[in-house]
């Protein structure tokens, strides 16, 4: 068996590209289905996110490169211009590369999270369609337990790189727990909904929107489970609130000194305002009052910058742990190169154990058979095991492939119907 994917990405392909090329729920088991039917191909597991539509496969042989982008084209239905963009990698390329995607560290926004779980989701998809193999259940299991190591033990998931996530750590920092506040969102875009799930993560339930359009207000309230209030916000939500997020298109300020401070009057409680619009939502002279505290679009960007920073320095130590990783898989990958041989071995030992039991059992007291039994297979298993280890030892200069192929002819007839089959297998290992 070997390994090889093919892909694109947020780094070789427009978002055009990658939306055609996506593989959605509805499509992904007739895909796995199209491939399985190939005789070559024993294991296939598709990840497909909004940054990256990759395909792995293990086929008893691998695949030229044309032929690889050609079905890439049919199964995604791009074209053979946007199919160059494709990357192909095998083996240990191909490992090395589902390792790095699962730490973080081949994501849009270094350190991601999510793509974790994405990884996760198209494994188990494949699991429950039954198209994954033990190649590519080991290099998932693998893969997924690098993504979960690179973050336990580096830094790169850490500190906001986002405005929104800025803006909610900035929130925590000031709140402490942001359970049991009250939040008033203003706006329902793009950046407000964003920042309003990373809230509702934090432990927030309790929400009031105001948008100028109110169907797109309700919108939001619904997903977060908010009512919709006036826009521009009145006195009375802002006094209602907590922490007020602002996120509008808005070309002046919808939050005002005036409303501010009438506010104010009715409840004096601590106001934190996050400002995430460009121009300004909220009037600058809103600062000025007391225990009311102002955060802008530039105050966030230094934050990102930051732990951007840091993520980058991270990201080195993240690679040397990937690295690591990927070398305790390949050391495996390779090992199984002789499984063919090593199964045969196996099973011919067996063979010889029961027609010699069978032949001499009968020279001793039937009380004693099941302990006969019992030394015979511990007996042929001791001497299987220390042929295997020697055989699984011997990668040096294709060491391990030539002995398999040895004890492959020793052990079995030329008749014996899978012999050809095993040593053709062992053949295209050696020269590969």
């Amino acid at each position: 068996m070997r390994l090889e994917m093919i892909g694109l990405n947020h780094t070789t392909s427009s978002i055009d590209i990658r939306d055609k090329a996506a593989l959605g729920p509805d499509r992904i088991e007739e895909t796995v289905k199209t491939l399985l039917r190939v005789h070559d191909i024993s294991g296939v597991v598709i990840l497909s996110t909004c940054n990256r539509t990759e395909i792995y496969i293990s086929p008893k042989f691998h695949t030229p490169q044309a032929d690889l982008r050609e079905m890439f084209e049919a199964l995604t239905g791009i074209s053979s211009i946007e199919a160059n963009s494709a990357y192909i990698y095998q083996d240990e390329e191909a490992a090395r590369h589902l390792f790095r995607v699962a730490s973080g560290l081949d994501s849009q926004l270094l350190g991601e999270v999510q793509v974790l779980s994405q990884v996760k989701d198209a494994y188990h998809k494949a699991l429950e369609l039954n198209s994954s193999n033990n190649i590519l259940n080991k290099l998932f299991t693998r893969a997924l337990e690098c993504g979960k190591f690179v973050r336990s033990n580096t830094g790169i998931s850490q500190g906001a790189v986002s405005v929104a996530s800025a803006a909610v750590q900035l929130a925590t920092r000031v709140y402490g727990s942001l359970e049991g506040h009250n939040v008033l969102l203003v706006g329902a875009g793009e950046t407000a909904r964003l920042t309003a799930k990373y809230l509702v993560k934090s432990g927030v339930t309790s929400w009031r929107v105001s948008n100028r359009t109110v169907a797109n207000g309700q919108v939001v309230a619904d997903l977060i489970g908010g009512e919709v209030v006036n826009f521009p916000p009145t006195a009375e939500d802002i006094s209602w609130a907590d922490l007020v997020i602002t996120a509008t298109s808005s070309s002046v300020a919808v939050v005002t000194m005036e409303t501010v401070s009438s506010a104010l009057r009715k409840n004096k409680e601590l106001k934190l305002f996050l400002d995430l619009a460009m121009p300004r939502d909220v009037e600058l002279a809103v600062r000025n009052l007391p225990n009311t505290y102002v955060y802008a679009v530039d105050d966030f960007k230094e934050m990102v910058a930051s732990s951007l920073k840091a993520r980058e320095q991270e990201a080195v130590r993240a690679e040397k742990l990937v690295m690591k990783q990927v070398k305790d898989y390949v050391d495996w990958y390779n090992s199984n190169r002789i499984t063919p041989a090593i199964q045969q071995l196996q099973e011919v030992f067996e063979t010889i154990r029961v027609r010699e039991l069978e032949k001499n059992i009968r020279h001793f007291n039937e009380i004693d058979h099941e302990q006969i039994d019992l030394l015979s297979r511990s007996l042929m298993k001791k001497v299987t095991n220390h042929i295997i280890a020697n055989l699984r030892h011997a990668n040096t200069n294709g060491d391990d492939i030539n002995l398999a192929k040895a004890l492959s002819k020793v052990l079995v007839s030329e008749d014996e119907e899978n012999l050809n089959e095993v040593l053709e297998q062992l053949d295209y290992e050696l020269s590969h």
